[in-house]
C-alpha cells in the first residue's frame, strides 16, 4: 500500500498560494474601487476571491486527507498548544483594537500636519465664525452631477465654531427648482448665506470663498478707504514688488470700497471717507494738503501715516508740515534708520512679538512675527490731550542708527553719543476721544508691499489698524488668507499598484518567510 502522507505538504503549499491569490484579488478589487483600475468583468474579481477562499479550504482538506494521524498530532499536540496561546493572543490583540477604534470613534480627533494648515480652519475664520451677531443659514446647492463631500466637510467644520449661530441644508436644484429660484442660482455648487433679511452668494465652496462672503453679511455697508496720491505713494492699482495691491484685495475682501484721494485737487478729505492712508510718500506734502488733513481729524475722521525715514526719501533736509501734525497728536518721527543685529538683513527691524501693546490692532498679535524693513523710530510726545500708544517695539539690541553713510560700512555699530537706543518704537496709535478721531503711525511702509505680504502675516498689523482708524473694530483679524498653491503630480497606476502591493504584501510575505525559515532551521535540528 502506498504512503500517500509524502503528499500532504502540498496541500498547505495550495493553500498557501490560495492565501496569497486572495490578497491580490483584495487589492486589485479596491484599486478598482478607487477607479484607478476597471477591470473587463467586475465580477471577475468577486469570483476570484471566494475561488481563492475554496482554494484555502480545499488545501487544508487535501493535507488532512492524505496525512490525518499528523493532521490528528498538530491539533492535539505541542504546536496546537502554541496555535490556541497564538489564537487567544490574537482575540486579546483585536479586543484591545475594537475597544480602542470605539472610543476614538466616540471621541474624534484630527490632526493637520500640512504646512500651511489646508486641513484647519484659519484661526481668522474661527474668530468670525464665533461671533456672529445673528443666525446663519448656508443654502448649498448641489446636483447629484457635483460632488458635496468637500463642502459638506468644510461647512461640517464651520457649524462647529460657531457657536450655535450657523447652520447649513443641501439642496438639489434639479428637485426644488422653487427655492434655486429664490436665491437667483445659476450655477451648480452654488452656496446662498442667509442672515436676517440678508443673502450673500459664494460661487466656489472654499474657507476663503465663504468668509469673504460672510465679512460681506456681517459688514453690509461698504465704507471707503482713500489713499492718498501725489507724492510718490505706494501704488494700489498695479501690481509690483512695492506695490500694496495686495493691501487693497484684503479690503476689498472686507467689503471696503478702496479709491484714490488728490488732495491737491479736491482741497478737503471727501465726506465718505471712512479713512485715509499715506502710503509713504517721497516728496513732502504741501500746506494746505495737512491742514485738509488735520480738520478731517478733528472732525472725528480716521488717518493712517506710513512715513520712511527721511535717509531714504527726496526730502532729507526739506521741512515737512505732516511732521507738525503728527506732533499734535502725540507721535514723534526720528531722524534715523532702525538697525536689528538679530536678523540676518540688519535693516529688517524684527517686532518684539511679546511686547505689543494692548490695544485692539495688536490684540490678537501676540507671537506673530512682523518685519519693518528700512524703518525709522517713533516717539511718543507726553503733554497731548489725546490717548497716545506704542503699539510695536524692538528689542532691546536694536537701535535707531543717525549716520546713514555708516551703513556702507559692515561694521556698523551703535554709537552712545549720536544714536537712539532700543528697544526702539515702530509704530504709534492717538485716539481724541471728544472728537472720535483717530490716528496710527508707522515708521515705515515697505511692511506691507505685495513681495512681503504674499509671505505671511506682515500686512495684518495695517489692515488691522485700517479697520480701527474706520471704527469696524468687529473685522479686526478678519483679513481672509490666501492659501499656498501646490501642484501634485500623482503616480500613475502601474506605480500605484506597486506602492500597493510594496506596502501591503511585502512586510507579510517577509514575516512568512521569517517563519517559514525557523520551522525548517528547527526541524533540521530535530
Amino acid at each position: 500500500m502506498k504512503d500517500y502522507r509524502r503528499f500532504a505538504p502540498l496541500g498547505l503549499v495550495f493553500s498557501g498560494l490560495s492565501i496569497l491569490s486572495t490578497i491580490g484579488f483584495v487589492l486589485v478589487n479596491g484599486i478598482a474601487n478607487i477607479g484607478l483600475y476597471t477591470p473587463p468583468d467586475p465580477q471577475i474579481l468577486t469570483r476570484g476571491i471566494w475561488f481563492s477562499l475554496a482554494g484555502i479550504l480545499l488545501g487544508l482538506a487535501i493535507t488532512a486527507l492524505l496525512d490525518p494521524e499528523g493532521t490528528r498530532l498538530f491539533l492535539t499536540g505541542r504546536q496546537a498548544q502554541y496555535g490556541s496561546n497564538a489564537i487567544i493572543m490574537l482575540l486579546a490583540f483585536m479586543g484591545v483594537l475594537f475597544f480602542i477604534n470605539m472610543l476614538a470613534y466616540q471621541n474624534p480627533k484630527t490632526w493637520d500636519l500640512t504646512e500651511d494648515k489646508q486641513n484647519t480652519l484659519a484661526p481668522e475664520t474661527i474668530a468670525l465664525f464665533g461671533k456672529l451677531p445673528e443666525p446663519v443659514i448656508a443654502r448649498a446647492y448641489f446636483t447629484s452631477q457635483t460632488p458635496n463631500t468637500d463642502a459638506k466637510n468644510l461647512l461640517q467644520k464651520l457649524k462647529e465654531n460657531s457657536n450655535g449661530k450657523f447652520d447649513y441644508t443641501f439642496i438639489d436644484p434639479n428637485f426644488e427648482p422653487l427655492a434655486a429660484k429664490e436665491d437667483d442660482i445659476t450655477r451648480d455648487g452654488t452656496i446662498m448665506l442667509h442672515m436676517g433679511g440678508k443673502k450673500s452668494p459664494v460661487n466656489f465652496a472654499t474657507e476663503q470663498e465663504i468668509a469673504i462672503a460672510m465679512i460681506k453679511l456681517v459688514n453690509p455697508q461698504s465704507q471707503v478707504i482713500y489713499f492718498l496720491v501725489d507724492h510718490g505713494e505706494k501704488d494700489t492699482e498695479n501690481p509690483g514688488e512695492s506695490s500694496f495691491t495686495y493691501i487693497k484685495k484684503a479690503l476689498t475682501d472686507k467689503n471696503y470700497t478702496v479709491k484714490l484721494l488728490s488732495l491737491a485737487s479736491t482741497g478737503s478729505v471727501p465726506a465718505d471717507a471712512a479713512a485715509v492712508v499715506i502710503a509713504g510718500p517721497i516728496v513732502p506734502l504741501a500746506e494746505a494738503e495737512v491742514t485738509a488733513l488735520s480738520n478731517y481729524l478733528d472732525a472725528g475722521g480716521g488717518l493712517v501715516v506710513m512715513e520712511d525715514s527721511p535717509l531714504l526719501t527726496n526730502y532729507k533736509d526739506i521741512a515737512n508740515p505732516l511732521d507738525d501734525l503728527l506732533a499734535k497728536w502725540g507721535v514723534g518721527l526720528k531722524n534715523d534708520i532702525v538697525v536689528d543685529p538679530n536678523t540676518s538683513s540688519p535693516l529688517f527691524a524684527v517686532a518684539d512679538t511679546q511686547s505689543y501693546a494692548r490695544h485692539p490692532i495688536t490684540a490678537n498679535l501676540r507671537g506673530v512675527l512682523t518685519t519693518f524693513p528700512t524703518t525709522r523710530s517713533l516717539t511718543v510726545i507726553e503733554g497731548t490731550p489725546y490717548s497716545v500708544t506704542a503699539l510695536v517695539a524692538t528689542g532691546a539690541n536694536a537701535w535707531g542708527e543717525t549716520d546713514v553713510d555708516s551703513m556702507n560700512n559692515s561694521q556698523v555699530s551703535f554709537d552712545p553719543a549720536t544714536d537712539n537706543p532700543g528697544p526702539v518704537t515702530l509704530a504709534i496709535s492717538s485716539e481724541d476721544f471728544a472728537r472720535q478721531g483717530r490716528l496710527v503711525v508707522f515708521g515705515d511702509s515697505e511692511f506691507a508691499i505685495d513681495t512681503l505680504y504674499a509671505q505671511g502675516n506682515f500686512g495684518d498689523i495695517l489692515t488691522n489698524a485700517i479697520d480701527w482708524v474706520a471704527e469696524q473694530e468687529n473685522l479686526i483679524n478678519l483679513t481672509v488668507k490666501t492659501p499656498v498653491e501646490r501642484t501634485y503630480n500623482p503616480p500613475s497606476g502601474l506605480e500605484f499598484v506597486g506602492i500597493i502591493l510594496s506596502t501591503l504584501c511585502l512586510i507579510p510575505l517577509i514575516v512568512i518567510g521569517g517563519g517559514v525559515w525557523a520551522w525548517a532551521s528547527r526541524r533540521r535540528r530535530g
